[in-house]
């Protein structure tokens, strides 16, 4: 009992990142496939927009193992299923949609550039 009384916040974070975990996990499964699709989609993006900003465009083969390496540590059960070619192929997709994205939205263009493109 007094374990518990000395270590009462510590176990209550504990319960509360566990609590969390479980309620965003159960939320996830419910979705749609679809929506799962649209969800992972769009996380990809956003890393691999982030990634043509940091390391500018010439830089294929980096901005890919970074964003892989994003991708493993933000989700390790998805990359424990997803080969590497697979993943590659949908940053093929992602990259394609940028491109469309830039050409008609110059706005979002100038966002990406890197500094040593300007």
């Amino acid at each position: 009992m007094e374990f518990l009384i000395e270590h009462w916040y510590t176990i209550f974070v504990i319960v509360v990142v566990i609590g969390g975990g479980i309620f965003y996990g159960i939320k996830f499964a419910k979705l749609t496939e679809d929506e799962k699709r649209t969800r992972i989609r769009g996380w990809l993006f956003q890393a691999v927009v982030m990634a043509e900003k940091e390391f500018g465009s010439g830089t294929g083969k980096l901005k890919l193992s970074n964003v892989y390496a994003e991708f493993c540590k933000q989700l390790p059960w998805l990359a424990k299923v997803i080969t590497f070619e697979a993943f590659s192929r949908y940053v093929d997709d992602v990259l394609a949609e940028l491109k469309e994205v830039l050409e008609k939205n110059t706005a979002i263009a100038s966002m990406i550039q890197t500094k040593g493109e300007k």
